[in-house]
């Protein structure tokens, strides 16, 4: 017994002896203690803001500078001052949220929305696209949108946008239409590259060139962007979208502790893979990026954490999106104006323009 005890001693003081300080784990190792290198800006980006239609929940703390306005309604008058203050913002374009015909009545509503706004005397000065969105198809799995017998409605409804892409303020990158698509991830096809091998020819049969940007929720790993990886079943963005984005990453739930402590080294390792993985595929990433974020005011019971408004942390939010934006240096806030969601960057009368001139600052020379 005594043999065993120095022995066992004798093997403490090697493993000791044996780990020196090259061999030693310190914490500073740590991937996520490492800093993110900074990206300057060396030429402008193109910045894109989701512009929310909407409906002001009473538990809404902030108040624009302009004064509480009906966000529910296409006034010209608001709009214009969104566009002065977007315009000091450096940002390029507005989204615009457009359903599906599938349910004219909600078309029209968003078609008359859209051409309010368009009749503010500035709203040639600024440029948007639209954020088309299919979800009143009702598509799923078992119920695709060939079984429904909606790809004529689908490829309508890309016939009407056509007068707006003839518009000299609709968005194009390199002479193409830009096309948000919404919820992308679930658009349920027998074949998606075969639906948008569709949608494509018969814009160009119109002269119309498009440029799609696909959505997947955030925190999505890699491997979902494409199906099965060895059949391509259910693909969803491959062959279909010029670029994908995600939702807001801003959104973390209370289960996830380690994202919110770990936020932007998280968000900056994931994307720089994503980035690199879908150029393989010839696909463009697009970051989406937001000042904050507070889903108690839509939902006090929220499981989400509440993310306040903090200029560093929106700076380095900055820094990460233009670490990750490709090619076409596009970068896209959410958003200017969601304040049922306090994400907006729109002027309050607390913060004054604050994240309007830090946006600037970040994305432009």
């Amino acid at each position: 017994m005594k043999i065993l005890k120095k022995s066992a001693l004798l093997v403490i003081v090697l493993l000791f002896l044996s780990c020196t300080e090259d061999k030693a784990i310190l914490i500073e190792d740590n991937i996520y203690n490492q800093p993110i290198p900074f990206e300057p800006v060396t030429s402008n980006y193109t910045v894109g803001a989701i512009y929310t239609k909407f409906i002001r929940n009473p538990l809404t703390i902030e108040t624009p500078s302009i004064g509480i306005y009906d966000g529910d309604i296409g006034n010209p008058i608001t709009y214009s001052k969104h566009v002065e203050q977007a315009q000091t913002a450096g940002v390029d374009f507005f989204i615009f949220g457009l359903r599906s015909s599938n349910v004219m009545a909600n078309y029209n509503i968003d078609k008359t929305y859209i051409d309010n706004l368009q009749m503010a005397p500035n709203s040639g000065d600024m440029k948007f696209a639209f954020s088309y969105n299919f979800a009143n198809m009702g598509l799923s799995y078992t119920s695709t949108i060939e079984t429904r017998g909606l790809v004529p409605t689908f490829l309508n409804d890309f016939m009407l946008m056509v007068p707006y892409f003839q518009r000299s303020n609709y968005l194009k990158i390199n002479g193409k239409a830009v096309v948000y698509m919404s919820n992308s991830f679930n658009l349920f096809s027998n074949d998606n590259t075969l639906l948008y091998q569709q949608l494509r020819s018969q814009m160009r049969a119109l002269g119309v060139e498009l440029y799609l940007i696909g959505m997947q929720l955030e925190w999505t790993p890699t491997l979902r962007f494409f199906g099965d990886q060895v059949t391509g079943k259910d693909n969803r963005f491959k062959g279909c979208v010029d670029a994908l984005t995600f939702t807001n990453y801003a959104n973390i739930q209370f289960v996830f502790y380690d994202r919110l402590q770990f936020f932007h080294k998280y968000v900056d390792l994931a994307w720089s893979y994503h980035k690199e993985t879908l150029a393989r595929h010839q696909i463009e990433f697009v970051p989406t990026i937001s000042p904050s974020y507070n889903p108690k005011i839509n939902n006090v019971s929220s499981t989400n954490y509440i993310i306040a408004k903090n200029a560093d942390w929106f700076k380095a939010n900055c820094n990460i999106a233009r670490r990750a934006s490709g090619a076409s240096k596009l970068v896209l806030i959410d958003s200017f104006n969601n304040w049922n969601l306090d994400t907006q960057i729109e002027s309050a009368t607390t913060y004054g323009e604050d994240y309007l001139r830090i946006l600037r600052g970040e994305f432009k020379l």
